[in-house]
């Protein structure tokens, strides 16, 4: 068989020319946080990613674990617009499952899956400026708001690990715990830090539209998806988060399921991947070029287990 003219050490070339010493903003639901297996496959990617080089910052929400906490503890579970109102009951819950269990299987996660580095119960305070909401127009409890990302103190930090993991609970100058939603901080790091790409994990496989997954969206068309309700509630905010984020510099965002097997891997290091990736209109011409890259590599690889 004839053998491909690409050499292996440019495939590896070409991945760590793009990723190495690039940081990675990873959020990820609760519901995938909750789950064992779940959560062993997202950090056994996140560490196929630091031995690349690659910085990952990982945000884990908290959603469904405290609403059922909430709802197991008769305690209303109040949502605006899919945003969570925070009363001190509500507040006091959070604490608990994210500084407990949550936490916990994060910390239980990286040891066995042999991934080093830190996993914080709150964002510290030195890390972001957050302030209490005001209460008018609408009064959504104890429920933050992040004024900037100090980004030299994490930067800091990044010299001596390439994984860290928080919670998306911030503290204000004054000591208040206070909920903030965990899409915002993740898209607050991901300015802050200047990431190359922001993930956004959850139970979803991406942005529906006619009726299948969307592959690319652009930044101008997300107004008329959110105007014409084909995206909604959640997913709205998320999007409304992912413009931010863009339009602030942050290069690639994506929206994948991470309840699929290695669906972070396959998202990052495959041609296509199985979920919705957003980018600036101009960024169209420059996915296209790397997609025929990674396409030929892939051939590449192919062909090379074949001939074995």
């Amino acid at each position: 068989m004839k053998k491909s003219n690409i050499p292996n050490f440019l495939i590896e070339a070409f991945y760590e020319g793009r990723f190495k010493d690039n940081i990675f903003i990873v959020k990820a639901g609760g519901k995938i946080i909750e789950d064992q297996k779940s959560l062993d496959n997202l950090l056994s990617n996140i560490r196929d990613l630091t031995l690349r080089g690659i910085k990952v910052l990982l945000v884990y929400g908290h959603g469904r674990a405290v609403d059922e906490k909430l709802k197991s503890s008769k305690i209303e579970v109040k949502k605006i617009k899919g945003r969570r109102v925070t009363d001190a009951a509500t507040l006091a819950v959070i604490q608990e499952v994210v500084g407990g269990l949550l936490s916990m299987n994060v910390n239980s996660s990286m040891a066995r899956n042999n991934l080093p580095g830190l996993c914080l119960g709150t964002v510290p305070a030195d890390w972001m400026n957050v302030e209490l909401r005001p209460k008018h127009p609408v009064d959504f409890g104890f429920v933050g708001d992040i004024k900037d990302v100090e980004a030299g103190t994490v930067l800091r930090l990044f010299k001596m690990t390439n994984f860290i993991a928080c919670s998306c609970l911030g503290v204000t100058a004054e000591g208040q715990v206070c909920n903030i939603n965990a899409d915002t901080v993740a898209t607050q790091f991901a300015v802050g830090l200047k990431a190359h790409k922001l993930v956004f994990l959850s139970d979803v496989d991406g942005v529906i539209v006619a009726g299948k997954v969307a592959d690319v969206l652009t930044v101008k068309e997300i107004p008329g998806l959110i105007k014409k309700s084909i995206v909604k509630d959640g997913m709205q905010v998320k999007l409304e988060s992912c413009t931010a984020a863009l339009l602030s510099g942050v290069r690639r965002i994506h929206l994948i399921n991470g309840l699929r097997k290695d669906a972070l891997r396959k998202e990052i290091f495959e041609s296509k991947g199985h979920g919705t990736m957003i980018i600036q209109d101009s960024e169209r011409d420059v996915n296209a070029r790397e997609i025929e890259v990674q396409q030929a590599l892939e051939r590449h690889s192919k062909r090379k287990k074949r001939a074995k």
